[in-house]
C-alpha cells in the first residue's frame, strides 16, 4: 500500500501535521492520555519515570512522546534532546513498522540501515511493552460480529 501523495500540512491548533507518521503517533498519545486514566497496568509503567521518546523521518517529520511523572504529553518537532530516538527512512514505513509491531521488522530495518535508533534502548523495550496495551480490549460481542463481517468480506473478496 502506497500512501497518496498528499501534501504535509502543519494543523498549528492541534499541533500535529497531515504527515501519517505523525497522525499515528498523535492517535498513540492520545490513547496513551487514556490509559494513564484508567488502566493500573499502564499507570505502573509510567509512576515516577521522566523521559522523551522522538519517533522521526530522515525527511525531516519529528515527534516526541514525553513521559513525565505519571502524565503523558507530545510536542512536534525536536523540541528538546530525547532520551531515545527512533528515526525511519520515510513515514510510510515508520507507519507500517509500528503499526506490525514485530521486533523481527525492527530488526530488518536496522541491519539494512533505514530504521536507526540512539540514546537509551531500554525506553525500546518500555515502549514495547506499552504497545501491547494501546489495542482496546473488545467486548465478546462486537469480536463476534467482526468474525463474521471478516468471513462474509473474505466470501465475497476471495482475500
Amino acid at each position: 500500500m502506497k500512501f497518496p501523495s498528499l501534501p504535509v500540512v502543519k494543523l498549528p491548533l492541534v499541533d500535529v501535521s497531515t504527515d501519517p507518521l505523525d497522525l499515528m503517533i498523535a492517535g498513540l498519545v492520545l490513547r496513551m492520555k487514556q490509559l494513564a486514566r484508567t488502566s493500573p497496568k499502564f499507570i505502573e509503567l509510567i509512576h515516577d519515570r521522566q523521559f522523551r521518546i522522538q519517533i522521526g523521518t530522515d525527511l525531516g517529520m519529528a515527534r516526541q512522546i514525553i513521559v513525565n511523572n505519571g502524565k503523558i504529553d507530545t510536542v512536534s518537532g525536536s523540541a528538546e534532546p530525547a532520551d531515545f530516538t527512533l528515526q525511519f527512512a520515510d513515514s510510510e514505513q515508520g507507519v507500517k513498522t509500528l503499526a506490525k509491531g514485530d521486533p523481527s521488522v525492527f530488526m530488518t530495518g536496522m541491519q539494512n540501515g533505514t530504521i536507526k535508533m540512539e540514546g537509551d534502548f531500554s525506553l525500546l523495550v518500555w515502549f514495547n511493552r506499552v504497545a501491547r496495551l494501546i489495542p482496546p480490549k473488545l467486548p465478546k460481542p462486537v469480536k463476534e460480529k467482526l468474525s463474521f463481517a471478516r468471513q462474509f468480506i473474505k466470501e465475497k473478496t476471495g482475500k
